[in-house]
């Protein structure tokens, strides 16, 4: 079972790995919030908000493959949102980059809009999970008071999601070994709903042995974690940083370019 598919590159040595998961949860939420506030035609500001997790990422040592492979999983969902704006608005806008100037829709402003910033605030979680431990991550999250339920169901769909991957590798390949000539689609669609089915019997039953596995060793609710978090110098400077990159594309940037 590999279970390399969320924080592949946390368990890494670097002045980014090394912050408390505190701070680097404050800052990308905040990130993430100022993002998603920016206006419809903020189009050209976003590529400068992009350079904050760029920089962590290339300071945290992740490879950008990994961080544009996952954005790519999930991209189909917000492309199917983007993609309806210029449906329902074609209110006509000018469009200067340089010293290019066209026209386009307000739509289509929209729809690019939306996807930079998904792409930005995906950059910002993506740098936030491959730099931090989970585990730290929820303890940083139970010292900034979140509630304990919503940890512990973090925390188990963090450790149980690759169960039930693995389980599904299992099915996949077995249908695989028995296939020999294609079914046709009605035949093909009741083998996906019986290999559904099977799917979330055998969930269910590693649940109840989840269960327990957990109760024999004693668990009380409680998520601990091996590293202690410290607030350090280091995690002072981040923070002002940060703090620093935000103030002034918000204050100085933004004001030019919009």
């Amino acid at each position: 079972m590999h279970h390399a598919y969320i924080d592949k590159f946390a368990y890494q040595d670097s002045p980014i790995h090394r912050l408390d998961g505190r701070v680097k949860f404050i800052v990308a939420l905040t990130f993430t919030a100022v993002v998603v506030s920016l206006p419809r035609t903020s189009l050209s500001i976003l590529t400068c908000y992009a350079v904050g997790p760029f920089t962590i990422l290339v300071l945290g040592r992740i490879p950008l493959r990994f961080a544009f492979k996952h954005i790519l999983l999930v991209c189909p969902f917000i492309l199917v949102l983007a993609l309806t704006c210029p449906l329902y608005d074609r209110t006509p806008v000018n469009v200067a980059f340089g010293l290019f100037l066209w026209q386009t829709s307000l739509g289509w402003m929209r729809c690019f809009t939306i996807l930079g910033k998904f792409i930005v605030t995906m950059l910002a979680l993506i740098a936030l999970v491959s730099t931090t431990r989970f585990s730290n991550l929820l303890t940083g999250l139970h010292k900034l008071g979140v509630p304990k339920l919503l940890i512990i169901q973090l925390g188990f769909l963090y450790r149980y999601i690759f169960i039930l991957i693995d389980s599904a590798h299992h099915i996949l390949r077995a249908r695989d070994g028995r296939k020999l000539t294609n079914l046709g689609f009605t035949a093909e669609l009741k083998i996906a709903a019986a290999m559904l089915g099977s799917l979330l019997i055998r969930s269910i039953d590693s649940a109840e042995r989840i269960n327990i596995a957990m109760q024999a060793r004693g668990f009380e609710g409680k998520w601990r974690s091996i590293s202690k978090l410290k607030f350090r110098r280091c995690d002072l400077l981040f923070t002002l940083s940060a703090a620093s990159f935000l103030f002034g594309l918000h204050f100085f940037i933004k004001p030019i370019l919009l």
